[in-house]
């Protein structure tokens, strides 16, 4: 499974997207907020009725032909947040805690750790690589997170690896893309 993908937005006013190093479009973030409470209902069967109230946003992973892969939910139910992952049917593939860095499997069992640069394996071996840094988007700043998996995990399903990206830029970019400064635009 090793390869290369950049989450990043191909052009300003787009989605954020998964892209392949050589510019070919793979899959596409559609997001969805709710407001307090506004999340109830959508995964009864997952999560018990007083965690959805807490469902803050859900990122959905569609295809090419605009299949569902996966999608990450974030919730503010906790002192920090947490981002599940869940394949398109409902079920849990991986939760990240971001107060203690560890990743969980669909079970709930710890089977790893995580930072904004590495996502490692329970038995210490590297899972993948995730570099950040600032790309200009015609006439904005935004990030790009460039994801490099070093091999198949051995617990983790793989959809859980390809969130990870997107899972750091949800914990890690803070600001939203913004207009390229005057230098910038000379770059």
């Amino acid at each position: 499974m090793s390869g290369v993908l950049n989450l990043t937005r191909p052009a300003a006013r787009r989605p954020l997207s998964y892209v392949k190093p050589d510019g070919e479009v793979v899959a596409t973030v559609l997001e969805q907020r709710f407001g307090h409470g506004e999340g109830r209902g959508l995964l009864d069967a997952v999560l018990s009725h007083d965690s959805l109230q807490h469902l803050d946003e859900r990122h959905t992973v569609v295809d090419a032909d605009e299949a569902p892969v996966f999608y990450v939910e974030r919730y503010q139910a906790s002192s920090a947040p947490a981002f599940s992952v869940f394949d398109p049917a409902g079920q849990p593939l991986a939760v990240f805690l971001s107060d203690e860095r560890v990743v969980r499997d669909g079970t709930g069992a710890p089977c790893g750790r995580f930072t904004d640069q590495e996502l490692v394996e329970a038995d210490g071996s590297l899972l993948a690589r995730c570099v950040h840094e600032p790309v200009y988007v015609q006439w904005l700043v935004d990030d790009e997170w460039t994801l490099f998996v070093v091999q198949d995990p051995k617990v983790l399903d793989r959809r859980a690896v390809v969130a990870y990206p997107l899972v750091c830029r949800l914990l890690w970019t803070h600001d939203m893309p913004r207009p390229r400064t005057d230098a910038e635009m000379l770059r």
